[in-house]
């Protein structure tokens, strides 16, 4: 299983373009006082170009995997870089 470090990697190079247009849009609500679990839904099933960037992320980061993370591991990445961004 991927480590953490291994994850952070992948988020701070993602080749995916859009991906701070992601993060802003759950960092606006986690400033708002939303759970990360409920922004990132929001978000998600908004079914617009952040949630495509998503998509594209998580496909395009298959690869990147020699042993894939957990899915809850990964999440708790994007909280990180989502909240570092709106604070930055």
């Amino acid at each position: 299983m991927a480590t953490k470090e291994e994850i952070r990697a992948v988020f701070a190079d993602p080749q995916v373009d859009g991906m701070d247009g992601l993060y802003q849009c759950i960092g606006e609500l986690l400033k708002d006082g939303a759970e990360f679990e409920n922004a990132y839904s929001l978000v998600i099933a908004a079914g617009d170009i952040p949630s495509m960037t998503w998509i594209s992320f998580c496909v395009q980061c298959a690869t990147r995997f020699d042993d894939p993370p957990e899915e809850s591991e990964f999440l708790a990445v994007l909280e990180e870089f989502c909240r570092q961004h709106f604070e930055a």
